[in-house]
């Protein structure tokens, strides 16, 4: 039986799992005078799991419900889902790390670094890009792209077909929550004024939680589904 460690051992073998890294890992179990190998796909899920519950409370409970049953422990196989669940783990994980705090001009600085401008409505789409990047799944988001601007991300979503309208789709963790209100428009043809991050979904379907830079701080939201300035949802291509 796999055990849970401490959070920050948790953290790295989550990274690991996630990168399909053997190096830090030790066999859990060995079964028939033979170790698992570090390399084994259903060995990394376990460790994901463990990992993620470690750090991040509520949202694996809702990530395993929907992973593929498929997943054979017995056999030592794993569809290749079990490799967007690590990622989304990953996003959550960093996300989640950010709980409580204040600068927003940390994800700002980082995003004009990396070629956006400043957003002078806040820095919510600085915080989703930054936690993409910080998580190493820059490629995910916008492949690449740096922006503060949460028009963009849904423009350059919808042109590809990855956007999902408000009412039409059933949002995902790690999916990008999308609103838009006129009077924070930072240009009048803007389409959208503020991005979060969805970390689960309650099972009646009616409440969204979403990482967010929001009233000042990071933090977890509970935003009704039917919240009258949601546009929908950016679905980032985790690979798989």
């Amino acid at each position: 039986m796999l055990q849970v460690r401490p959070r920050h051992v948790a953290i790295r073998l989550l990274l690991a799992a996630a990168c399909g890294s053997a190096a830090i890992f030790a066999p859990a179990t060995a079964s028939a005078g033979t170790a698992e190998t570090a390399t084994d796909p259903s060995l990394r899920c376990e460790i994901v799991e463990a990992a993620l519950e470690d750090m991040v409370p509520g949202a694996l409970a809702k990530a395993s419900q929907d992973v593929d049953a498929s997943i054979s422990r017995a056999s030592g196989t794993a569809q290749a889902l079990c490799s967007k669940d690590a990622a989304v783990a990953r996003l959550l994980a960093v996300a989640s790390s950010q709980a409580g705090i204040t600068d927003g001009d940390r994800y700002q600085n980082a995003a004009i670094e990396a070629g956006s401008t400043f957003n002078g409505m806040g820095p919510c789409t600085a915080y989703v890009w930054w936690c993409f990047n910080a998580a190493g799944l820059s490629p995910c988001f916008m492949d690449g792209a740096a922006t503060t601007y949460p028009h963009e991300v849904r423009d350059w979503y919808a042109a590809r077909d990855a956007f999902e309208p408000k009412g039409s789709y059933t949002p995902q963790p790690g999916d990008i929550w999308l609103t838009d209100n006129p009077t924070g428009r930072p240009f009048p043809e803007t389409s959208a004024t503020h991005a979060g991050i969805v970390d689960h979904v309650s099972d009646d379907g009616q409440t969204i939680y979403c990482w967010e830079h929001v009233n000042g701080y990071v933090h977890l939201v509970a935003e009704r589904a039917d919240h009258e300035t949601l546009i929908g949802y950016a679905r980032p291509d985790f690979g798989c």
